[in-house]
């Protein structure tokens, strides 16, 4: 009954030592270089790994639009949606929202006119 103990307390101080593992909490404040944000290099890898997933923005996927090229995203650019939806109201993705950095990205870009760099 100790060794169960022990080993119960052992599992519960691992495990909710670990309850907020992001980089901003860990190492404080990361600088996030907005100076020259490029579709191809910083906004496409967003919206690769946040948005264009399986079942989403993605051919059959339940979301609307594809958002795994230039053309498909900047479709919603020029629609107003990517912007409110990303930036403003701040629910897409759904599972999980982009860190600050990425925000400032993609607004840094969509400041820019939504360039094809």
């Amino acid at each position: 009954m100790k060794y169960i103990l022990i080993i119960t307390a052992f599992f519960a101080i691992t495990l909710s030592s670990c309850y907020k593992d992001n980089e901003e909490y860990l190492y404080g404040d990361i600088p996030c270089d907005t100076t020259a944000v490029s579709f191809s290099a910083d906004i496409l890898p967003i919206a690769q790994n946040s948005c264009s997933v399986i079942g989403c923005h993605v051919a059959g996927g339940s979301a609307p639009g594809i958002l795994d090229s230039y053309a498909g995203i900047k479709a919603k650019v020029d629609e107003g949606k990517f912007k409110n939806r990303v930036i403003v109201l701040q629910d897409m993705p759904p599972s999980a929202p982009l860190d600050a950095c990425q925000i400032q990205h993609i607004t840094k870009w969509l400041n820019d006119g939504a360039p094809n760099n």
